[in-house]
């Protein structure tokens, strides 16, 4: 898609919806990029099923970049709650879409990327959405910096309509990469060269894939050019996966931490936090919260992944809230 966008050609927002990305657009770019070289092509795959609610207001912040090489592409899971009907409503400004079943968020997102062509990858999910004027402001710091992949601030939308900024650059090494994902993924954008690096997203991840991709990434870059600018809003709600399974993403998280202990290269220290993260998921089968699991069936999980856990004293104190607990 290399047409200008006006945004009078778009459907019409619906009643009460103003200012970006509803009656608002980015600033027009020039033809060219500062240094005179056409604007590489971006490609965004945005992975959908069944969030109508905010789908919308997805595709609007991607199309109202006003970005002059882009690369839309929608991949839904067969949506049954009016997603394909919008869809079809930007279908004049999308490079390809589908609705059909597949096997989850991260099977749609290689699908996606695999019809893809841009220089500059990257993926948004259905219900967070784009700042203005984003597109340019990645385009450009590819090309004035030697780097394969990008990571800026992002806003977090919470239910209520507050908007807290998560624009700190984050401490960034090794030992805390295997600690926690250290970027919000709407804000993260690659080379398509270091994507061909790696082994894609791992379709057997449903939560963490994210997490899992980027310290793929880690193995050619340690970490990302950071801008200090917030470019998505990441939308918290009671239907999103963050909110509904919590405890799947941090066992996830703990598979992907042992997955890449080898990025650790001195054995002691690898061991120290191999040990961390098993403690990690006994504590997590520990959790008051994780209660689908009978107690001695979740205590019994706990010490099989951890059994130097028996002689350390939160362990018992955790085991005394949760037998009171039950």
């Amino acid at each position: 898609m290399s047409c200008a966008i006006v945004i009078e050609d778009l459907p019409t927002p619906p009643e009460g919806k103003n200012g970006w990305p509803w009656t608002q657009a980015s600033l027009p770019l020039p033809a060219k990029m500062p240094d005179g070289s056409p604007w590489p092509k971006i490609s965004i795959v945005t992975p959908s099923f069944n969030q109508a609610q905010y789908l919308e207001e997805t595709i609007r912040s991607v199309i109202l970049q006003g970005y002059p090489n882009l690369e839309y592409i929608i991949i839904d899971g067969g949506s049954t709650d009016g997603s394909v009907e919008i869809i079809k409503e930007y279908e004049p400004w999308l490079t390809y879409w589908v609705s059909e079943p597949d096997r989850g968020q991260s099977h749609a997102i290689n699908k996606g990327f695999e019809r893809s062509t841009g220089d500059i990858m990257t993926w948004l999910n259905s219900d967070d959405y784009y700042l203005p004027n984003v597109f340019r402001l990645i385009a450009e710091t590819f090309s004035q910096n030697q780097t394969m992949w990008v990571a800026g601030a992002c806003f977090y939308l919470y239910p209520d309509g507050k908007l807290v900024a998560k624009d700190v650059k984050p401490n960034v090494s090794l030992e805390n990469w295997l600690t926690r994902d250290l970027y919000a993924q709407p804000s993260v954008f690659w080379k398509r060269t270091l994507w061909e690096k790696t082994k894609k997203i791992d379709e057997k991840l449903h939560f963490s894939f994210d997490y899992d991709l980027w310290l793929q990434f880690v193995n050619f870059q340690p970490e990302a050019f950071w801008i200090n600018t917030p470019l998505s809003v990441f939308r918290r709600h009671s239907s999103s996966k963050t909110s509904t399974a919590i405890f799947k993403f941090i066992e996830e998280d703990s598979i992907i931490q042992l997955r890449h202990l080898y990025l650790i290269p001195n054995f002691r220290k690898k061991q120290i936090i191999k040990s961390k993260i098993r403690e990690r998921i006994a504590n997590f089968y520990l959790s008051k919260k994780k209660s689908e699991k009978p107690l001695l069936c979740r205590i019994l999980i706990a010490l099989w992944h951890s059994p130097e856990y028996v002689f350390k004293r939160q362990f018992y104190s955790k085991l005394k809230s949760l037998i009171v607990d039950e």
